[in-house]
């Protein structure tokens, strides 16, 4: 067998058109988001209320909210990069998102900042500028940043962390535990004064992290927004949180102080449409097509529309599907996989991967949660006759597998969800949902 890292290869792409990663800044990326972004209609609620909000001078907090796997993320960054390349008021952005961690307080968050902001100045700068910046010099001392030049705006960035270590650059130092946290304020107002004076009107920070930290220690996340509140109230400074659907009611609602300081609404993003779906695939093909080849769709349009239909519109999920399917197709494979054909395939990989994990009547149980897709320990309960005591254990066990996750609490009613990727089960014609085969 020929060795080749290339799986796209066959069909004419060079690279993978159902990658699941949010569209890329930098331009030099196989699928950047100047190029490769459908967009939502620019007069849409959510695309006006994030507009208006960058619109408003002087800095501001947001929240993005969102199902998983509608395209938050890639939503902001399109937005970043309009802003940044805007002719009259342009707003500077890190390189990449910035992923909240659960142990992070104001210092960490600071520390977050000022390295994140100051690698992209260097790559904006050049090295021999910056290094030449005294508050550069210093900051890069303090957060241990390092910065490799790549490809168009791309690069490594290592932290130190904010214990007694020591960072250097430039034959200067400084002992991390040093600096108070009002110094490091200090140091992102200059940062962000120095970036105005290069013709930019302020900077945006592009938060996420935030569904995975709620999800294991919510109060957690309160507390972060507490601690931060001072922080996110710098002038110059755009903050995008990215988050899960009613992240705004529940965690910031409750935190009258927090509330006070935040844009009035969250931007509520619902999953692309039937036809921006199409367009995402047709984009894709176009920009990774092989130069001067025939490329060859790998699925139907039928197969992309029936997993969008299961999957609610969810666009991460057809995407890791569909690449999930090409990657147990033969080599010798290289014609558009029909929906019959990937009904049944999905359902084998799928259903194969369950049978590795769950057995007898735990097995049996789990596929009635899948029917249900929502449900409470009561409704699965009456459903298949077993004990609410019995239904609690297989609930422990699949919360601890990730194969199914909390929902929300409703009065007494604890929800759950299967993870999406077992949702293709219900559309099997075999008789498999029973454990046969």
């Amino acid at each position: 067998m020929e060795l080749t890292q290339n799986l796209w290869e066959r069909y004419g792409f060079t690279d993978n058109p159902y990658d699941t990663k949010a569209l890329s800044l930098s331009k030099a990326a196989p699928l950047s988001v100047q190029d490769a972004y459908v967009e939502r209609d620019i007069s849409s609620s959510a695309s006006r209320l994030l507009m208006n909000f960058l619109r408003n001078p002087g800095g501001g907090r947001m929240v993005v909210e969102g199902e998983p796997g509608v395209g938050k993320t890639t939503f902001v960054n399109y937005h970043r990069q309009l802003w940044e390349s805007s002719k009259d008021h342009r707003l500077l952005s890190p390189l990449t998102e910035i992923s909240v961690r659960e142990e992070w307080g104001e210092r960490d968050f600071l520390l977050s900042l000022l390295a994140s902001l100051s690698a992209r100045l260097r790559l904006e700068m050049g090295e021999k500028a910056f290094d030449k910046n005294k508050i550069l010099r210093k900051i890069t001392a303090i957060t241990g940043v390092h910065v490799e030049k790549g490809h168009g705006f791309s690069g490594s960035i290592s932290v130190i962390g904010t214990g007694g270590g020591f960072g250097r650059t430039s034959n200067s130092s400084v002992k991390v535990g040093e600096v108070t946290n009002d110094q490091l304020r200090e140091l992102l107002s200059g940062l962000i004064a120095l970036i105005q004076t290069r013709g930019f009107s302020g900077v945006v920070f592009h938060l996420d992290n935030l569904e995975l930290l709620a999800r294991r220690t919510p109060e957690k996340l309160r507390d972060f927004f507490e601690n931060i509140r001072d922080v996110l109230q710098e002038p110059g400074a755009y903050f995008v949180f990215v988050g899960y659907e009613g992240m705004f009611q529940q965690v910031i609602i409750p935190l009258p102080r927090v509330r006070s300081i935040f844009f009035d609404t969250p931007v509520h993003l619902e999953p692309l449409s039937h036809e921006a779906v199409r367009k995402v695939m047709e984009k894709r093909y176009a920009l990774l097509a092989v130069p001067r080849m025939q490329w060859i769709k790998p699925v139907d349009y039928d197969v992309v529309f029936y997993l969008y239909e299961t999957f609610s519109g969810k666009i991460r999920y057809v995407m890791n599907a569909i690449t999930s399917l090409i990657s147990h197709l033969p080599d010798s494979y290289a014609q558009p996989l029909g929906l019959e054909d990937a009904q049944a395939g999905l359902h084998e990989i799928v259903f194969g991967e369950l049978k590795r994990t769950l057995h007898g009547m735990e097995l049996e149980v789990f596929l009635a949660a899948v029917r249900q897709r929502r449900f409470t320990n009561s409704s699965l309960a009456a459903t298949m006759g077993k004990s609410k005591q019995q239904i609690q254990k297989y609930l422990k066990n699949w919360v601890d597998l990730c194969l199914a996750a909390h929902a929300e609490k409703e009065g007494r009613n604890q929800f759950y969800e299967v993870d999406p990727r077992f949702l293709v089960l219900n559309e099997s014609p075999t008789n498999q949902e029973n454990g046969n085969g």
